[in-house]
C-alpha cells in the first residue's frame, strides 16, 4: 500500500483550505440556527433546510477535491455520496419490492462496489489516500448515522439528516487558528475515527443529559422513590399533555397500562391513548419530553470547534 499522505500541497493550497473550512463553518451555523428554532418551536424542521445544506456541502466537498488535482476517479467518490444523502428523502412507496424500492436496492449495492473498487485501487497505489480519505468519512459517517437512526440511537429524522449533512459539510477537522480547538488526541488517527459529525453527536447527547438530571429532581421533589424510570420520564396533568411536546411512555394496550420507556408511543394516537387513560380514572399520564435535539447538537459543534470533544481528555 502507498504512503497514506505522500502529496505535498504547494502554500496556496493550504491557505485555500484554509478558508474553505472558513467557509464550511459560516455556512453550518446559520442552518443550524434555524433548524434549532423550528425545532424548539414545533419539534419538526422541514426537509428542504437539510436538502439545502446537504447540497452546498456536497459542491464544497467536491470544490476541495477539484482544487487538490484529485483525479476523475478520486472525485468519483462523491456520487455514491450523494445517492445516499439523495435517498434519505426518496419515499418508496410499497417497500423494498416496489419499482422504487428495487431501484434503490440496486443502486446501494452499486455504490458499495463503487466504493470498494476505489478502496482497492488506493490498496495497490493506484490512488494516494489523501484524495480520497474525506469523501470516504462522509461516506461511511452517513451508513453509520443510519444504522444510528433504524436502531433508535438517533431519534428524530431531522437529528438523523443534520448530522448526515455535517458529516459531508465537515468530514475533516477545520484547521483555522493554532492552538483551536483547545482538547486534541495525542494521535492524529483519533481524529479520523472520531470526526466531527460524530463528535457533534457525542457533546450533543452529553448536554442532553441535563434532561434526566431535570426529570430526577422533578420527580423526587414529589417524593417519587429514586428508579431508573425517575430518571427518563414524569407524571404530567393528562388534561395537559397535548398543550406540550412530549411522548407517552405509558398508555393501555389490550386493557393493561404497558410502558416502553425506550420505544415511546406514536404520537398519532394520542388522542385515544389519553381517552383511554382517562377510562381507567387516571388523571395522570406518564410522559417523556420530545428533545428538541438540534439545539444541543448545535451547541456541541461549538463546543467542538472550540473547545474539543471532552472524550480526547482520555487519549
Amino acid at each position: 500500500m502507498a504512503e497514506l499522505n505522500p502529496i505535498k500541497y504547494p502554500i496556496p493550497y493550504i491557505q485555500f483550505v484554509q478558508e474553505l473550512d472558513l467557509i464550511r463553518i459560516a455556512v453550518a451555523f446559520p442552518f443550524l440556527i434555524y433548524a434549532s428554532m423550528a425545532d424548539w418551536r414545533t419539534r419538526r424542521v422541514r426537509n428542504i433546510v437539510w436538502a439545502d445544506l446537504g447540497i452546498i456541502a456536497l459542491f464544497l466537498l467536491w470544490v476541495d477535491s477539484y482544487m487538490a488535482n484529485a483525479p476523475l476517479l478520486a472525485q468519483s467518490v462523491l456520487l455514491p455520496i450523494a445517492f445516499f444523502f439523495a435517498d434519505i428523502f426518496w419515499q418508496k412507496k410499497g417497500g423494498l419490492w416496489s419499482k422504487a424500492g428495487m431501484t434503490s436496492a440496486a443502486l446501494y449495492i452499486a455504490s458499495f462496489i463503487w466504493i470498494a473498487y476505489i478502496g482497492y485501487l488506493v490498496q495497490i497505489g493506484g490512488l494516494y489516500w489523501s484524495q480520497v480519505s474525506a469523501p470516504f468519512v462522509a461516506f461511511f459517517l452517513i451508513i453509520i448515522f443510519e444504522i444510528f437512526y433504524m436502531f433508535d440511537v438517533i431519534k428524530g429524522g431531522a437529528d438523523a439528516k443534520a448530522v448526515i449533512c455535517l458529516a459531508i459539510l465537515l468530514p475533516t477537522y477545520p484547521q483555522i487558528i493554532d492552538g483551536i480547538p483547545l482538547i486534541s488526541p495525542g494521535f492524529d488517527l483519533v481524529l479520523t475515527f472520531f470526526p466531527v459529525a460524530l463528535s457533534t453527536l457525542f457533546m450533543g447527547a452529553v448536554i442532553s443529559l441535563c434532561l434526566p438530571i431535570y426529570y430526577y429532581l422533578k420527580n423526587s421533589g414529589r417524593g417519587e422513590r429514586a428508579e431508573w424510570r425517575t430518571f427518563l420520564s414524569m407524571d404530567m396533568p393528562i388534561d395537559e399533555v397535548e398543550k406540550h411536546h412530549v411522548w407517552l411512555v405509558e398508555w393501555v394496550e389490550d386493557g393493561k397500562i404497558k410502558a416502553n420507556y425506550r420505544k415511546v408511543r406514536d404520537s398519532e394516537t394520542l388522542k385515544a391513548d389519553l381517552a383511554a387513560l382517562k377510562e381507567r380514572g387516571l388523571k395522570k399520564a406518564r410522559i417523556t419530553y420530545k428533545i428538541p435535539f438540534i439545539i444541543p447538537l448545535t451547541i456541541g459543534l461549538a463546543e467542538v470547534l472550540t473547545i474539543g470533544n471532552l472524550l480526547f481528555l482520555a487519549y
